[in-house]
């Protein structure tokens, strides 16, 4: 199976996440896309985080109308930081005749160097880079690249709009903007 692993805090999960998911297994004709909420990530350790379970549940709203689409709870159920190549290594121990593709915006590729054992997390998948506006960036691994429509949206954002009360019809799905409401979630 060719399966495309679409990782993100997902705090909330929007569209912008859901556009890219879908060029990518257009582009790359894949079997599937999972999208997996990060447990604990060290890269975001400076800023408050909505529980993995809210995370999950809103990614599993936000893909249970796509038949291409699944989540994964495989890093919110491990304990200590989340490191990709954790998540590659345990995916494949579980499905060994899967070939991966690792999905990103253009503008995390420089940042993959930075992560833990980044040169076996490279070998071990097929680094796939979506464009995001403004973001070029030169690495020391191999990237396919794909193109997907322009969207402006950040989960930073988002989340000052759920706190503010303004608007977000449009930008997340309704199903996750529900679960956000009934939840509490962003409240100032």
């Amino acid at each position: 199976m060719k399966v495309g692993i679409l990782g993100g805090t997902f705090d909330p999960i929007h569209i912008g996440h859901l556009i890219a998911a879908s060029s990518v297994y257009e582009a790359l004709n894949l079997d599937s896309i999972v999208f997996i909420p990060a447990g604990d990530p060290w890269q975001k350790r400076d800023r408050e985080l909505s529980s993995g379970r809210d995370r999950f549940e809103m990614v599993k709203l936000a893909t249970s109308d796509d038949d291409r689409f699944e989540a994964s709870d495989i890093e919110i159920s491990r304990s200590g930081p989340t490191y990709a190549i954790d998540t590659v290594r345990e995916w494949k121990r579980l499905n060994p005749s899967d070939e991966l593709y690792w999905i990103v915006g253009s503008d995390a590729l420089s940042g993959i160097p930075s992560w833990h054992e980044w040169e076996a997390f490279v070998s071990e998948v097929t680094v796939v880079a979506v464009n995001r506006i403004g973001q070029t960036a030169s690495v020391p691994f191999d990237v396919v690249s794909v193109e997907m429509p322009e969207v402006r949206i950040s989960a930073t954002e988002l989340r000052d709009r759920f706190t503010n009360k303004l608007d977000t019809k449009y930008l997340v799905p309704q199903k996750v903007s529900e679960y956000i409401s009934d939840q509490g979630l962003y409240q100032a």
